[in-house]
């Protein structure tokens, strides 16, 4: 059972695996917008969001590059915690809703990871309206597509989640124009960063004669000198986002990127996996060991489980009492051996025949 125990305790140590929690809230991710029941409780229980939700396109979409939308959440008095869960979807059925039904791409959510699905705090009120950047990869398919905004955030007075989605915003992805300068189809842009570091980013591109990289800071906008497609962001000292993008030249229409996201964060830990699987392993093996040093011994078990136990001295009077007999002999070959003391008192050797052996049974288990 000790064993068991012990192989049980190892393989939930060994099993186990580093995690984070999302606290107030249930953290980003790609989601369909059925999540709604299961984050904030059964459906039947929701309300419905005040907020007038929209999704802003810029003005020529092509098939296959990235391009940077705007939603905005106007009109809604929130929780306390002013958190506003916001998801990018393709249609409002809460199924088979994720952007890639559709080839969408989220490169960069508002947090700078590339989620459909974000929780975002901010100023959010009856009285504001607040906006929030994506860059999307359109599909390499041309054609009209639907998007939608979706919703869930606490309502001020608590106990009630509050779900919303927009109305479809209708674009046109269009075929891409020959020698239009672009950024590769299948380069991304960095999201993060650690403070303190400075980042160089490689552009890869297509029909490109030159390409200028602009950065902002604040309302301040300065150029990047790019050399052999790569370009240098100084180090942040602070967390924070910086944005930049590329305007790129060639034999076709400039193209001017979206804006990019680049989020500079405090360095997370780092965790040798195998060096935790090593101490696992130690612990396991120091437990084990503890377990073998206390278990019983053969006396301390016989005193703790075993009513009929005699002390050593004691058995060994028995032992001798009944090791040597008088004379070796039976009587007629009968009965067993009489005891080196003799015969019990006042016993005869018939008595001795016919119950010589049950005395000497009860006598081994101290019932004598």
């Amino acid at each position: 059972m000790r064993i068991k125990a012990a192989l049980l305790l190892v393989l939930v140590i060994l099993s186990s695996t580093i995690s984070t929690a999302n606290s107030g809230g249930e953290g980003d991710a790609v989601r369909s917008r059925d999540c709604a029941g299961s984050c904030h409780g059964s459906s039947s229980t929701n309300g419905v969001s005040t907020a007038i939700l929209s999704i802003e396109f810029p003005e020529d979409t092509y098939a296959g590059l990235l391009m940077e939308i705007k939603t905005s959440v106007e009109g809604v008095d929130v929780s306390s915690s002013n958190m506003v869960g916001m998801a990018i979807l393709v249609n409002p059925d809460g199924a088979k809703d994720l952007p890639a039904n559709d080839g969408w791409e989220v490169i960069t959510d508002p947090n700078g990871g590339s989620n459909n699905y974000v929780e975002v705090v901010d100023a959010f009120s009856s009285q504001t309206t607040v906006i929030q950047s994506w860059t999307l990869r359109a599909p390499s398919n041309p054609g009209v597509y639907d998007l939608f905004l979706a919703v869930q955030h606490g309502s001020p007075n608590g106990g009630v989640a509050m779900t919303g989605v927009s109305n479809s915003t209708t674009v046109e992805v269009q075929e891409v124009p020959e020698n239009l300068p672009q950024l590769a189809p299948d380069w991304t842009p960095v999201n993060t960063r650690n403070l303190g570091e400075s980042t160089t980013i490689t552009l890869e591109t297509l029909n490109t004669e030159s390409a200028i990289v602009e950065l902002k800071n604040g309302a301040e906008v300065t150029e990047i000198l790019v050399v052999n497609n790569e370009f240098t962001i100084p180090a942040a000292v602070n967390t924070g986002v910086a944005e930049w993008r590329v305007i790129l030249e060639g034999e076709g229409p400039t193209q001017t990127s979206p804006w990019f996201r680049l989020t500079a964060q405090e360095p997370g830990w780092e965790i040798d996996e195998n060096a935790l699987y090593l101490q696992s392993i130690a612990l396991f093996l120091l437990c084990f060991g503890l377990v073998v040093i206390r278990r019983p011994t053969e006396d301390e078990y016989n005193k703790n489980y075993d009513t009929n136990y005699i002390s050593d001295s004691t058995r060994g009077v028995i032992a001798a009492s009944i090791s040597t007999p008088e004379d070796n002999s039976t009587i007629n070959g009968e009965g067993p051996p009489v005891p080196s003391t003799g015969l019990p008192e006042g016993w005869t050797m018939e008595q001795w025949q016919y119950y010589g052996q049950e005395h000497l049974e009860k006598l081994a288990r101290g019932e004598v």
